[in-house]
């Protein structure tokens, strides 16, 4: 198995776990936060799924829109996920997306450097593997907020 298989089935594997925890989110909970700040349940889906396809717009070579581009694409995001389950359903496909993106690298392409939209270059070896960082992160921060609505379970 070579780095492109093993990250395009980690994304999977950890959307599975993401998708597992979310589903256990009661319906009342889901537009919750600590303290009225920082992302609710739903807002955590709608985020992750969001930078999925900008991952894979990356990965695959296709410059970011601009600013206001961007701003567009998150509110359809937010529009097409504007029930929970849809938000689950935009995690599930964003991450089908993206795995196939990073399955299609080529090996010949590993070394090369991509410019990423805040200024620096990434190898494509780095740029394949921050996504699954990056759910796993996100995948952490909605556990701890079912912990802190009382949800002590494990969903793994």
């Amino acid at each position: 198995m070579n780095l492109q298989q093993l990250e395009s089935r980690r994304v999977l594997s950890l959307i599975e776990l993401f998708e597992k925890a979310a589903q256990q989110v009661p319906s009342d909970k889901t537009q919750w936060k600590p303290e009225r700040k920082g992302k609710s349940a739903h807002e955590i889906l709608e985020h992750v799924a969001g930078a999925n396809h900008a991952f894979a717009a990356l990965v695959r070579g296709s410059a970011l829109p601009e600013q206001a581009a961007r701003a567009r694409d998150r509110q359809e995001i937010k529009n097409a996920s504007d029930s929970y389950n849809h938000a689950i359903e935009a995690l599930q496909s964003s991450a089908k997306v993206l795995a196939d993106a990073i399955a299609s690298v080529p090996d010949s392409q590993l070394g090369e450097e991509r410019p990423m939209p805040w200024g620096v270059t990434w190898k494509m070896t780095r740029l394949i593997t921050a996504p699954s960082a990056h759910i796993a992160y996100h995948w952490g921060q909605l556990c701890y907020l079912q912990t802190l609505y009382g949800d002590m379970k494990d969903y793994t």
